[in-house]
């Protein structure tokens, strides 16, 4: 498959998700500026979870041939509203990604909208050097316990729980254990308003009781 066989949808919606276990987001999950909705594997284990890896940056999904990583201050500071909730939550973060129970990545779209259906959940392997499996081990694909149905529309971040600790190998794959998904934090026409993007971080963990371990 190729990006040409990508599905583009050019629509102004946040985002409608769908889960195997989980209700379609109601108004009480929405801010008046943005939409926060997550999704989890409903048999994992997270007060197994002990420690976590997160890369210092954050990914930026745009219409550039090469990787480019966002890791100014703002960028930064969002990176830190994730630590700080991480923190809380009773996990301890490690400065070895190999060492870690479990990996957080995080990516900022600021150009595109793709569609994830599921049947097709895996467009970031045809986008260009975008998060593989690779980066976090030997693992020969993705893996969501639960279905995925939604648009990653301009201006929204997407953040990533992955199971560290899954067999590895090519014929494997690298359960995601929950996806948070954000939207509506372009101020402006192009900048991101980190304000916002800090308070869908902390509205995501909120929201997302089960994701401690005391």
């Amino acid at each position: 498959m190729t990006v040409k066989n990508l599905r583009f949808i050019a629509i102004a919606l946040a985002a409608v998700a769908v889960s195997a276990c989980q209700k379609e987001p109601s108004t009480s999950d929405l801010h008046k500026d943005y939409l926060v909705y997550t999704a989890y594997d409903t048999d994992a284990d997270f007060a197994a979870v002990e420690t976590y890896f997160i890369p210092d940056s954050i990914l930026v999904i745009g219409n550039n041939d090469k990787t480019e990583y966002w890791k100014d201050a703002d960028a930064l500071g969002i990176v830190d509203a994730v630590v700080a909730r991480m923190d809380a939550a009773g996990y301890v973060r490690s400065e070895d990604k190999q060492a870690a129970n479990v990996g957080l990545q995080m990516s900022y779209v600021r150009q595109v909208t793709y569609f994830v259906g599921y049947d097709n959940p895996y467009w970031w392997w045809y986008y260009p050097y975008y998060w593989t499996p690779g980066y976090w081990g030997n693992w020969g694909g993705w893996y969501y316990p639960y279905a995925v149905n939604y648009s990653y529309s301009t201006g929204s971040f997407i953040s990533e729980l992955l199971n560290l600790e899954a067999p590895q190998g090519q014929s494997e794959k690298l359960p995601v254990l929950w996806t948070s998904y954000m939207s509506g934090l372009l101020s402006g026409s192009t900048s991101v308003n980190t304000k916002l993007a800090v308070q869908g971080v902390n509205q995501a963990f909120t929201q997302s009781t089960y994701l401690t371990n005391k």
